[in-house]
C-alpha cells in the first residue's frame, strides 16, 4: 500500500538520466511526479517520497542521509560507470545510500527502482519505531535550534551563554556561527582549536565501525578549556579569525547544526549581527542567514536605549524576511532601573514590531556580567541569571495577555525610516 502518489525529488544534474526521467514521467507515467530540488532542505519536504541524486551532488552528506532516514525518505544515488577508479560508486556505498545505481541505467529500470523503494505504511511505521528507539538520537519532534542574535554590542553573546546555562534538563550545546565577530572562545576562555571548521570536516569524513556502520566523532570537536574552568554545557567555537569566513559554506553549517540537534537536547546558535542578503556579490552573512532560517526559535537581543531599539528593528526586518512563523522573542538588555523608562522602551518595540514578536524579557544591568567576561567565567547568580531563566518559562511566540495586535514589521514601509532595508 503506497502512501499517496509517488513524489520524486531530483537533484540538479547534467547527466542524461535526469532529463530522460523527467520527459518519460511527463509523457507516459501518471502515478509518479518529479520535481527538481536545489538543496537538501527542499529534498526533505514532507511531500517527497524518494530522492534521486548523483554521487557528486553538493548537498549529499551524512547529516542529509540521517535526516532522510528519520523522515522515511529513501535515497537513490547514481554514479558514472565510465570512472576508471570507481570513486563515485564507492563514495555512495560508504555514505550508505539506500540504492546505488549506474547513471547508464535505463529510465524504465530507474522507475522500477523508485517504485521498489517507495515505503508502504507498515514498513514506514516499523522504521519510525526503530529510529525513535535508538538511545543516542533525539526524536525529530523534540529537537531544538535556538538562534540568538541582535545588533552588534547589544549583548547577544552573554544572552546565548546565559540562556543555555539556565536551560533545565540535560546538557546542551552552544555553537558560534557568527562569521563577522566570533567571540565565544575568547569569552569563555576556550582554546581556538578545534572549532567549527574542524567539526564540519569531521562530519564530512565517513568513519566506519567494525560492524560496517558509520560514525562521526563530533565529540572530538568540542571546545577545550584553555583555563581551569568548567562549563555546564558543551561548546563548538567559531572561526579562529573572522577573515576565515570563506571557509564556511552555509549548507555545511546547517548540516552540522542539524546533526547536533540529534545528539544534544538544546542547540543554541550564536548568529552574527549582519543578516543582509549579499548573495548577489558573495556568500557573506549567508551562514547566519541559513541558521536563522532553519531555527525552531529565535531570540533577539536589543540594547535598552532608544537608539538600541532602532538598531534592533533594522535587524528584526532582516529576520522577518528569512522566517515564516518561527517564534521571535526579545531580550531587552541592560534595562534602566526606572519602571517608566522600561515601560516606554517595551512600548516602542511593541508599536513598531507588533505581533510578529512573542515575549519581551527585561534583563537588568548586572556588574557580575562585566566581571565574568573579564575572568572568562559564567555568571552563576544575580539578577541577570534570574531574568534570563524566564525565557525557559515562556510559551514562545505568543504575546502576553496585555498585548494588542499591531502591524507586522514587514508591513511598516514606508512609514518606518531609520536606514533599514525597507
Amino acid at each position: 500500500m503506497i502512501v499517496g502518489p509517488i513524489s520524486v525529488a531530483l537533484a540538479l544534474s547534467g547527466r542524461e538520466w535526469r532529463s530522460s526521467l523527467q520527459r518519460h514521467c511527463r509523457d507516459y507515467v501518471a502515478d509518479i511526479a518529479v520535481q527538481l530540488v536545489r538543496d537538501g532542505r527542499q529534498a526533505l519536504d514532507p511531500s517527497i517520497s524518494v530522492v534521486v541524486l548523483d554521487d557528486d551532488t553538493s548537498w549529499l552528506s551524512t547529516p542529509f542521509l540521517n535526516a532522510a532516514r528519520e523522515r522515511g525518505i529513501p535515497v537513490i544515488g547514481l554514479y558514472d560507470p565510465l570512472e576508471s577508479d570507481g570513486h563515485g560508486q564507492r563514495h555512495l556505498q560508504r555514505l550508505g545510500v539506500d540504492a546505488v545505481l549506474s547513471a547508464a541505467i535505463s529510465t524504465e529500470q530507474l522507475l522500477e527502482g523508485i517504485r521498489d523503494l517507495t515505503p508502504n505504511v507498515e514498513t514506514f511505521d516499523r522504521f519510525i519505531e526503530a529510529i525513535e528507539g535508538v538511545d543516542d538520537r533525539i526524536r525529530q519532534s523534540k529537537r531544538q535550534i535556538v538562534a540568538v542574535g541582535g545588533p552588534a554590542g547589544a549583548g547577544a553573546t552573554e544572552v546565548s551563554i546565559g540562556f543555555l546555562q539556565t536551560a533545565p534538563g540535560a546538557r546542551g550545546i552552544l555553537i558560534d556561527v557568527d562569521e563577522t565577530h566570533p567571540s565565544i572562545a575568547r569569552r569563555l576562555g576556550l582554546a581556538i582549536h578545534p572549532h567549527i571548521v574542524t567539526a564540519i570536516e569531521s562530519l564530512r569524513r565517513e568513519r566506519i565501525r567494525p560492524d560496517g556502520t558509520q560514525r562521526t566523532e563530533l565529540e572530538d570537536c568540542l571546545a577545550i578549556p584553555a583555563l581551569n574552568n568548567s562549563l555546564p554545557f558543551d561548546v563548538i567555537t567559531g572561526l579562529a579569525s573572522r577573515d576565515d569566513w570563506t571557509l564556511l559554506r552555509a549548507d555545511d553549517v546547517v548540516d552540522l547544526v542539524t546533526e547536533l540537534t540529534a545528539r544534544w537536547p538544546v542547540v543554541v546558535a550564536r548568529v552574527g549581527p549582519q543578516l543582509e542578503d549579499l548573495t548577489r556579490w558573495a556568500d557573506r552573512y549567508e551562514v547566519s542567514r541559513s541558521v536563522v532560517r532553519n531555527s525552531t526559535r529565535i531570540i533577539g537581543v536589543c540594547e535598552a536605549t532608544s537608539l538600541g531599539v532602532l538598531r534592533f528593528v533594522d535587524w528584526l526586518v532582516d529576520v522577518v524576511g528569512l522566517v515564516d512563523e518561527t517564534p521571535i522573542d526579545v531580550v531587552l538588555n541592560r534595562v534602566p532601573k526606572s519602571p517608566a523608562a522600561r515601560s516606554e522602551l517595551v512600548t516602542q518595540i511593541r508599536e513598531i514590531a507588533g505581533d510578529r514578536i512573542g515575549e519581551i524579557v527585561c534583563v537588568a544591568e548586572d556588574k557580575r556580567v562585566k566581571r565574568a567576561s573579564w575572568d572568562a567565567k559564567i555568571v552563576t547568580k544575580g539578577q541577570f541569571v534570574k531574568n534570563l531563566a524566564r525565557l525557559h518559562q515562556l510559551k514562545t511566540g505568543s504575546p502576553g495577555e496585555a498585548q494588542e495586535p499591531q502591524s507586522r514589521v514587514s508591513d511598516l514601509a514606508p512609514e518606518y525610516e531609520s536606514g533599514a532595508l525597507l
